[in-house]
């Protein structure tokens, strides 16, 4: 079945497991890997609809992607300057800088940066809340 679909069909999608979305003839048909087919009528506007819808999502599933890649890795860098803790500067610093790094090269960096907050904000109070304070009138 799915040999004779794409002869009149364009393959717009192929799975590695041999499942194939193909169009034409005005059907978008799926088609599983054992011959099992879906066919739905759909016209150009129809098909623009769905590619834009399509577009959306996998634009969202890797900005969602990149969020938890950035969490991940403030969780890490939160780790790792506990581990740090008492040792010389620089070494925190290096930590701090090449998790930079790593989260300027992430895909969708706006939403990675937001993961990379959130897990390190909590670490970002604590440490500030924990300054020494300066009384306002002792300068006097």
């Amino acid at each position: 079945m799915k040999g004779a679909l794409t002869m009149h069909h364009t393959p717009i999608y192929a799975h590695p497991d041999g499942h194939e979305i193909t169009v034409g003839q005005g059907l978008l048909t799926a088609c599983t890997a054992e011959g099992i087919a879906l066919s739905m009528p759909i016209g150009p506007d129809g098909l623009a609809a769905l590619g834009a819808a399509l577009l959306e999502h996998a634009t969202t599933a890797a900005q969602d992607e990149s969020e938890r890649a950035g969490a991940a890795l403030g969780t890490d860098l939160a780790r790792e300057l506990s581990a740090l803790r008492g040792r010389p500067q620089a070494e925190t610093f290096r930590a701090v800088r090449e998790a930079l790094r790593t989260l300027t090269k992430l895909e969708h960096p706006d939403s990675a940066a937001g993961g990379f907050a959130v897990a390190i904000v909590n670490l970002l109070e604590l440490g500030t809340a924990n300054l020494p304070r300066c009384d306002e009138g002792a300068d006097k």
